[in-house]
């Protein structure tokens, strides 16, 4: 059945054409959450690092579970986003700033 295997053939083809469109979306996304992030941090620098070692990128967790992350690369990053009542909190601030946008384009990529 030359027919059916051009079938599969295609259907891998398009499932990894959406996968690498939500890809570029999710790293598009991610790299506008940490920009947010850094420009919009509250605490006072001293050292710089924590506000450098924001970070946010994607990961795929397996073969169809894709995750956004934004985290703080300092071990101290707990404290500021959990001490003085969230005073200085950045990580849901910035994901929830750009979750819509990241939701809409995602479904966008699949429904094309």
């Amino acid at each position: 059945m030359a027919g059916s295997a051009e079938v599969i053939r295609n259907l891998y083809k398009w499932a990894e054409l959406k996968k690498a469109g939500c890809g570029a979306v999710s790293l598009t996304t991610a790299s506008k959450i940490e920009a947010y992030g850094k420009n919009t941090a509250r605490w006072k620098d001293r050292t710089g690092n924590a506000r450098n070692m924001l970070h946010a990128g994607l990961l795929w967790e397996s073969l169809d579970i894709l995750k956004l992350y934004f985290a703080h690369g300092m071990e101290y990053g707990v404290f500021l986003e959990l001490a003085n009542d969230g005073k200085y909190a950045i990580l849901e601030e910035s994901i929830k700033k750009f979750q819509d946008t990241w939701f809409k384009n995602i479904e966008r990529v699949m429904n094309k």
